[in-house]
């Protein structure tokens, strides 16, 4: 199982994604005839803290709303605005900001590896937080790389955040796997590390992003992956291995 951003893809953000994330919102609210009180400029800066404090909260109660509760519920506290059109409009609101407050790509040989992963007949899933319903799915379309994954559990739709032990049993139940034979493929501690070791997952990997150093503030005593790694293309050359001297010690 992998987390998506910051794991399959390298991630990064800076002053300039802020700012189309901006536009991108405004583009959006005009485009559905979602009348606000305000400029740009104005809105963001009116918009933006409260998206931010919701986030810090989600990462406190590790829950995540669905889009149309978000948006008008957080995003727009106290502004005036057409509620219902608002909802409408809120999943792609959601996917945009997704794509563009930070600039995504596939790792490298991340599509090599899934493919091995495949071929060694391995469930493959991906686990992870987005504020978005459908920004992965078509994330994964977008990459080539959809047909290699069995299964997709997302905050949004499941509304439990990583480390909650609840999106971790959930996508086990989806795939009818005990987590003792379940490797975790992730890129911070406090979400992809902590989680999978508390369900018991036989395997942890950790790889660093962009996002590491942001996420990991603090000390985990006691959790620690069972591979650090700098290649993704190092889960199936590990997994490869593991799977067959696990058939050598079974003859």
């Amino acid at each position: 199982m992998f987390d998506m951003g910051g794991t399959l893809e390298d991630l990064y953000s800076c002053e300039d994604n802020l700012r189309r994330t901006a536009q991108g919102l405004y583009r959006i609210l005009a485009k559905h005839g979602v009348a606000v009180p305000y400029g740009e400029t104005e809105l963001w800066e009116r918009v933006y803290p409260q998206i931010l404090a919701y986030k810090a909260e989600a990462e406190v109660t590790l829950m995540e709303l669905k889009p149309e509760q978000l948006w008008p519920d957080y995003g727009f506290r106290g502004i005036e605005v057409d509620r219902e059109k608002l909802a409408a409009c809120s999943e792609e609101i959601a996917h945009m900001w997704e794509v563009t407050y930070f600039d995504r790509t596939l790792r490298r040989r991340a599509a090599q590896m899934l493919q091995g992963l495949k071929e060694l007949g391995l469930y493959v899933a991906v686990v992870s937080n987005t504020a978005s319903v459908f920004q992965v799915f078509s994330t994964l379309e977008e990459y080539g790389v959809r047909q290699y994954f069995d299964d997709v559990t997302l905050s949004s739709v499941v509304g439990y955040r990583k480390p909650h032990p609840c999106i971790f049993k959930i996508a086990l139940c989806q795939g009818r796997l005990r987590p003792e034979e379940c490797a975790f493929v992730g890129d911070t501690v406090s979400r992809d590390v902590v989680g999978p070791r508390k369900m018991g997952y036989g395997r942890v990997f950790k790889i660093g992003s962009f996002l590491t150093p942001i996420k990991d503030i603090g000390v985990y005593q006691g959790y620690a992956p069972d591979y650090e790694i700098e290649d993704i293309y190092d889960v199936y050359t590990i997994l490869k291995r593991e799977k067959e001297l696990h058939a050598s010690g079974a003859r």
